[in-house]
C-alpha cells in the first residue's frame, strides 16, 4: 500500500530532525537537507517530493454536494430553506474531494495516526482550491476561520490539532482572519465507534467559545475540520458559535467518510 512506503516510515525522524533544527539560515539548511535523506512520496503516484504532486491534485475533485438534512442535491452543500431548523446552526457543509479516493483516504490516516503534520498544508490547499474553482472566494472574502477543537489530552497524544493545522495554513492560503475562538470543555468517546443517536447525545455542551467574541456578529464563519460523517461534530460547534450572531456557519471538510 502507498502509506506503508519508506518515506512514511520516516516521518517521525524528518519530523523530530525539523524540530531540533535551530531558526535561521542553519535551521532552513538542515530542514532541506532532511528533505533529502527522508524524502516525501505522493500519495497518488509516488513520486517523490511532494504528499500530493501537481499532477494528482488535478485529478481529485470534489464529490456531489448534498444538503445535510435530507440527502438530496444542493449547490456547496446548503442546508435547503425547508431543511432548515433550530437544532441545525450550519448553513451548510462544504467537501473538498472524495474520501473514497485512496491517495485522499491515505494522507487524512498519515496525518491523524501517524502526526505528520507537514500534510496539513497540502490538505488545506485542496481546500482553497474547492472555493477557487467554484467560484465563491469573492463570498468569503469576509470570513473568519475557526478550527474544530480538540481536548486537551487528545493534542498531547497526537502533538497537534489537525483541524486548527489544516486551517491556519487555510486561512493563509485565501487572506482570511483565523480564530481560535472555540475550546473542547471535555472528554468524548471518537464519533466514529458510535451509531449516529449516540454521536448527538456525546458531544452535547463538549464545546465552548473561550469568551464572549463580539468579532464573529454578522461575520460569515467556515467552520474547519479534516473529515466529517454526519456532521454533528461540525453543527454542534455551530451552535455554540451561533449564539453571538453571525451571518452564516459553513462547514467546510477535506472529505465526508
Amino acid at each position: 500500500m502507498l502509506k506503508s512506503l519508506p518515506g512514511y516510515l520516516l516521518d517521525p525522524v524528518r519530523n523530530l530532525a525539523r524540530a531540533c533544527a535551530p531558526k535561521g539560515l542553519l535551521g532552513r539548511a538542515i530542514s532541506n537537507g532532511v528533505d533529502l535523506v527522508f524524502p516525501v512520496f505522493c500519495q497518488g503516484c509516488a513520486g517523490e517530493g511532494s504528499y500530493l504532486c501537481l499532477f494528482c491534485q488535478n485529478l481529485t475533485h470534489p464529490p456531489i454536494h448534498r444538503c445535510l438534512v435530507c440527502n438530496k442535491n444542493s449547490p456547496l452543500g446548503q442546508v435547503h430553506p425547508d431543511c432548515a431548523n433550530s437544532n441545525m446552526a450550519l448553513t451548510g457543509l462544504m467537501i473538498a474531494a472524495e474520501y473514497s479516493v485512496p491517495a485522499i483516504r491515505n494522507l487524512v490516516w498519515q496525518m491523524k495516526y501517524n502526526s505528520v503534520k507537514d500534510i496539513s498544508e497540502t490538505l488545506a490547499v485542496l481546500m482553497a482550491d474547492l472555493l477557487v474553482k467554484t467560484g465563491v472566494v469573492d463570498y468569503f472574502a469576509q470570513s473568519l476561520v475557526i478550527p474544530v477543537p480538540m481536548y486537551k489530552n487528545r493534542i498531547r497524544f497526537r502533538g497537534f490539532n489537525q483541524a486548527e493545522e489544516i486551517a491556519r495554513h487555510f486561512s493563509a492560503n485565501l487572506g482570511l482572519e483565523y480564530a481560535g475562538v472555540l475550546r473542547k470543555s471535555r472528554s468524548t468517546t471518537r464519533q466514529v465507534e458510535l451509531e449516529k443517536k449516540l454521536r448527538l447525545e456525546n458531544l452535547k455542551g463538549a464545546f465552548e467559545l473561550q469568551d464572549t467574541n463580539e468579532q464573529l456578529r454578522g461575520r460569515k464563519i467556515i467552520l474547519i475540520d479534516d473529515v466529517a460523517t454526519t456532521g454533528s461534530t461540525l453543527n454542534e460547534c455551530a451552535l455554540v458559535l451561533k449564539k453571538s450572531d453571525p451571518a452564516e456557519i459553513w462547514g467546510l471538510v477535506v472529505a465526508r467518510n
